[in-house]
């Protein structure tokens, strides 16, 4: 049986990003797949030292904020940190856990002050015994003080433990659940990452949270039809446990 709908396919979907991302009124739209259900979190905020720190309702880190341009004097720019490292002690992870610069980013101008010309956007992932979980991205400005970090963002960051990483079906089985369910064959050449996904439940009031094993697949293109919206690029794209095989997610 062949599923339509609606489909927001773009180059990044092998890059991997956190289930959500907060929202200017301080709640958090969970993305979560077919079988969870939709709801919203709260995140809340302190201030450490003249940083804004966001946090989840797990009371995880989602961002660091130390400089507000075209708000804040840039005398405060000069006194933020040079670096992540500065402050990855404020997003501890166990052992088996690292963070990697991807060595991917994007150069910008910004006009609100004359000693900000230039800023950096550099993205992090996160790695669990050399498998990606999350990433995220810290903006740096160049001052005449040198480079400084004006936020960072993250996935969050997850601290994992004890957590299994050993596939239990193959990338062929994986792209083979997606044919099967779209009813064509398979093809080998489909795009399929193996990563660790967080989905999350309201249970009892509270969130819980659910780490899974999967491949993302991104599938044949979708046919012509005009009854499925095809946005940036028309394929299909699945999210399969690569433990159990179940076919989470279909788009």
């Amino acid at each position: 049986m062949q599923k339509k709908g609606c489909l927001i396919v773009s180059m990044a979907f092998l890059m991997l990003s956190g289930l959500y991302g907060c929202k200017d009124d301080g709640e958090v739209d969970s993305v979560l797949f077919d079988k969870y259900t939709l709801f919203s979190e709260t995140c809340h905020t302190d201030s450490v030292d003249g940083c804004v720190i966001t946090r989840d309702e797990s009371d995880r880190i989602v961002s660091m904020t130390f400089f507000h341009p075209g708000v804040d004097p840039v005398d405060k720019l000069y006194g933020c940190p040079a670096s992540l490292d500065e402050v990855k002690h404020l997003v501890p992870l166990s052992e088996g856990n690292e963070i990697r610069l991807t060595g991917e980013g994007s150069l910008g101008t910004f006009d609100g002050q004359p000693e900000l010309q230039q800023y950096r956007r550099e993205e992090y992932r996160q790695y669990y015994k050399g498998v990606p979980v999350s990433s995220g991205y810290a903006d740096f400005f160049v001052t005449p003080q040198g480079r400084r970090l004006s936020q960072v963002v993250f996935g969050p960051f997850i601290d994992i433990k004890n957590f299994d990483t050993t596939p239990r079906i193959s990338e062929q089985q994986a792209r083979q659940k997606l044919a099967d369910y779209l009813g064509v064959a398979k093809d080998d050449s489909w795009p399929c990452g193996l990563c660790i996904k967080e989905f999350s439940t309201r249970e009892n009031g509270k969130v819980v949270r659910h780490l899974r094993l999967v491949y993302q697949i991104m599938g044949p293109v979708v046919p012509d039809d005009s009854e499925v919206v095809n946005v940036w690029a028309p394929r299909y794209e699945a999210t399969v446990d690569a433990h159990t095989g179940e076919l989470i997610r279909i788009g």
